[in-house]
């Protein structure tokens, strides 16, 4: 009985030296962490800056097609590879067409960029009174 007992004392002594080590251990990565802030603050903030540019210029979705553009795009598919293929299916996502595929084995899906902006223009040219006077109006 007295040996089960003392056993029991190492038992509980070692896990407060276990317990005690570990947290040496996590004090010291965290430590390690605080001291190399300046490094790695920097670094995930480029990784998200990377991973938004990626996002705005590669990233694609599915754009939907007639069944006149996918066989106008099969058609110059068989004109710039001179492709002998005779038939053609449609390529579906739900019940929209999105591409076409070629008897060959080739396949186009027509995808475009997530973020599509196209530049536009709000001001309108200013137009000095000399030049209004010094115009040519055609009259119909």
């Amino acid at each position: 009985m007295r040996e089960h007992s003392y056993s029991r004392y190492v038992c509980e002594q070692t896990y407060c030296i276990r317990a005690q080590h570990e947290y040496t251990r996590v004090e010291k990565m965290f430590e390690i962490l605080i001291s190399n802030l300046q490094i790695i603050a920097p670094t995930v903030w480029g990784g998200f800056a990377l991973y938004g540019a990626w996002y705005f210029t590669r990233a694609k979705r599915l754009s939907p097609l007639t069944k006149t553009e996918a066989k106008q795009l099969w058609t110059i598919h068989k004109q710039d590879s001179g492709c002998k293929a005779q038939k053609w299916r449609q390529v579906k996502r739900g019940k929209l067409t999105v591409g076409f595929e070629c008897e060959c084995g080739y396949k186009h899906v027509q995808k475009r960029p997530l973020v599509t902006h196209a530049p536009t223009s709000l001001e309108t040219p200013e137009v000095s009174p000399f030049d209004r006077l010094h115009t040519t109006h055609k009259t119909a």
